[in-house]
């Protein structure tokens, strides 16, 4: 596994606007989170055999399953979102999809016996659900992930991220996207994704 602790930001990248996984759709938040977890370390475990790839092809739906994407590409722009056209936001969405992907197939590439855990979730704002995860070690201390999620047509997705419990995935790539956004336009911060996506399987 190339520095999994090290890049967790990069995974921050996290989540797709994919067709959602049918076994997913009656789980409760936290068995969501597991079966993704358990996912991720079938995928460490057999990661160079695969490749870069094949981690792809295999994380694709369990990352589309996990995450709302549409949601989550909507909330990274804020305000400056309701400039887009519905065309526009589907081609975001698809190219954030596939750099998030990207970004899980290249960090989580081989296992060093790292497994997961996941706590009790707890209610929070606005009808949403914060699932408490971790990230242990073979040797050293836990990362602390937990998931933010919401019901969508009754099944429990994504809708951030929080490292270390308080810092938000969705604040900080809204930090980002907004500034490419009002410098480049459009198909700048389209380009800046497209490009940052191939980056991450030359690594």
């Amino acid at each position: 596994m190339r520095s999994i602790l090290g890049g967790l930001s990069l995974l921050f990248a996290l989540f797709l606007a994919l067709p959602g996984d049918a076994q997913a759709q009656s789980l409760a938040p936290e068995a969501v989170v597991r079966s993704f977890n358990e996912t991720l370390i079938d995928v460490m475990k057999n990661g160079p055999k695969l490749g870069f790839k094949g981690r792809v092809d295999k994380l694709r739906p369990s990352v589309g399953a996990t995450y709302d994407m549409a949601s989550m590409t909507k909330s990274t722009l804020g305000t400056a979102a309701s400039k887009l056209t519905p065309e526009e936001a589907a081609k975001l969405a698809d190219t954030y999809s596939a750099f998030s992907v990207a970004t899980y197939a290249a960090q989580f590439d081989e296992w060093d016996g790292e497994r997961f855990e996941v706590g009790e979730p707890r209610a929070a704002a606005a009808g949403s659900t914060i699932v408490p995860s971790w990230i242990v070690p073979k040797a050293g201390d836990a990362t602390q992930i937990d998931y933010v999620m919401r019901q969508d047509q009754g099944q429990w997705k994504v809708i951030d991220v929080l490292f270390d419990g308080t810092v938000s995935q969705v604040a900080v790539r809204r930090s980002e996207f907004v500034s490419i956004f009002r410098a480049r336009g459009f198909t700048g911060l389209i380009e800046t994704i497209e490009k940052q996506t191939v980056a991450l399987e030359k690594k």
